[in-house]
This record gives C-alpha cells, structure tokens and sequence, in this order.
C-alpha cells in the first residue's frame, strides 16, 4: 500500500516557508514528481505550481507531491524563482519558447529566475529561449521506473549539472538536501556522458530481456529464470562496481572457450536473429576487454573470427 506523508500546503503550511525559494514545475511525470515531493518535504523548495497535459494529470501529481495548484496551461501558472521543465526531450523546446513568453509577463524581481531540465541527452542551451533566466541542466543518474521506490531509493544517487554558474549553486545545494552528490560536466560532453549511462542502465534492461528469452526458449518459466538470475546478476553488479570490469569478467570468452562461443552462437542463429546478432556484438566486446587481461593473441583472433562468422 503506498503511504503518503501529510500534505504541506493543503489546509495551511506547517513550516515557515518565506525563505524558501518558490518552484513551479511543467511536465510532472514520475521523474518531476519524485523530486518535488522529495524537495517539498525536506524544505527545499516550495512547489507552488505544476501543469501537465491534462489537468487531470496535474492534479493528481499536486495530490502526490503534497503541496501547489494544478494549472491547465503555463500561462495560467503563478511567478517562482525556479522553474522545473520535466517533459520528454523531444518536448522541452517548445515548452521552453512557451515558458519564455510567459516569464515576460510575470515580475520575477532583481533577481532572474532558474530555469532547469533534467534530461540527460540535451544540454542547457536548449532551454536559451528563457535567457536572461539562468538556465541548467540536471540529471539524476537514477532509474525513476516508480516513483514510490524513487522516493527510499534516490539518495545516493550522483546528479551530473550544467549550466550557467548561478543556476549550477542553486541545483547543487538543491540536490545535495536529496543526499546525491553531484558533477559538474561541459555542455559539449553531454551527449557522450548520457550514452554511457544509457549503455550501464537501459542496456542491461535489455541485457536481461535477452537473457531471459533464451531461458524461455530453453523452457523456463520467467519467475524461475528471474529466480535463477538473481544472485548471479547482483554478484556481477558488485564485482563491477568493487573490481572494474576488466577483473570482473570470466565466462567463455575470457577463457578463451571457443567451442562452447561457436556452439552457443549456432543455437542462437537458429533461435532467433536477433539473439545471435547481439551475442556476435557483445562477443566482440567481451574479446577486447578480455584482451586486456590474460587472454592470448592467438584465442582472441579465433574467437573474433567464430563472432564475425569467419571460423578458422
């Protein structure tokens, strides 16, 4: 059963809140609701406002977080010192150019606002429309597959920034009330930064998925095969995070097993072209990685050859 603290805002504030900075959040989805209720009850910021695509939606994402006003458009959304745009990447652009002509309406004081988003492929310019706002990018390297589980699960988890500098202190002190810690990265590093957290995160998901219709079609039943997983999967996980990949390899390919690589990479041709496809790329993979520790030349070469379909 999912348990909700007491609201903060609705019914009246239950904490002083006049030296808190304001947050109005647009794209409120799992990621945008797991860190403003997270942000709302440590004190951080004060969320004030948030619009979905629906109004419906935003409600029930006001319910969740515990504090603000669903509005139906931007327009309609009240002045805050920082503005969270949590949509898709393919969406920020525009929202970003509709934020920008409402932020010319509203009177944000001496003082511009923040305006940030939290994906992890686009930089900050992005969001340039909102100059002379300060703008940043934040994004938490987190799977925020439930927000429930994100609520416990968050803390400890690193948050790369970019950004102008005044908006990188407010995120930085932000994040850090979360207990994550942060790093700060370039603007031009952004794109490759992300595809190595796409290949350790979303990668090994599908990783998994593989693995298991091989055991499916080895007829095993995915609780069993998760079952079977599970303590061989989380060793791996540890071994890579304590050892590096390089000591953490072992399996046929770092043994220089080519009978049982050409064996496996047969079935898997007659199951399924794209198991085999993927055994043939990750293969080559294990082969450079496994060259840079005891397998010899002459192994390495026979199984390149066995994966590119070039048997000796």
């Amino acid at each position: 059963m999912e348990k909700f603290s007491t609201p903060l805002r609705e019914g009246g504030h239950s904490r002083d809140t006049s030296a808190t900075k304001s947050l109005n959040i647009i794209g409120a989805g799992k990621l945008g609701r797991t860190l403003g209720r997270l942000w709302q009850e440590r004190g951080v910021f004060d969320v004030r406002a948030v619009c979905n695509r629906s109004l419906h939606s935003g409600k029930a994402a006001v319910d969740f977080i515990g504090a603000g006003k669903a509005c139906a458009s931007i327009d309609a959304m009240p002045t805050a010192d920082c503005w969270l745009i949590a949509s898709a990447d393919g969406q920020i652009t525009e929202l970003a150019t509709a934020l920008a002509a409402h932020l010319e309406t509203l009177s944000a004081g001496s003082n511009a606002p923040v305006v940030f988003h939290c994906s992890g492929a686009l930089s900050s310019e992005i969001l340039r429309a909102c100059h002379p706002a300060n703008v940043a990018s934040a994004h938490p390297v987190h799977s925020f597959a439930d927000p429930v589980r994100s609520l416990e699960a968050l803390a400890g988890s690193t948050v790369a920034i970019e950004g102008n500098d005044a908006a990188v202190t407010v995120l930085r002190a932000a994040f850090s009330a979360l207990d994550c810690p942060t790093v700060t990265i370039s603007s031009e590093q952004k794109t490759l930064y992300h595809a190595g957290s796409v290949f350790a995160c979303n990668y090994l998901t599908a990783l998994m998925d593989l693995s298991l219709q091989c055991f499916a079609g080895a007829g095993m039943q995915e609780e069993e095969a998760l079952a079977l997983l599970r303590p061989i999967v989380m060793q791996t996980a540890r071994n890579n995070m304590d050892l590096g990949p390089g000591a953490s390899l072992t399996g046929p390919i770092a043994r220089g097993d080519a009978t049982t690589v050409e064996k496996q990479l047969a079935v898997l041709t007659e199951t399924s072209p794209l198991l085999a496809e993927n055994y043939r790329q990750l293969g080559l993979a294990c082969v450079e990685l496994a060259r840079r520790g005891p397998l010899a030349d002459d192994a390495a070469e026979k199984l390149e050859a066995i994966l590119n379909g070039n048997p000796q």
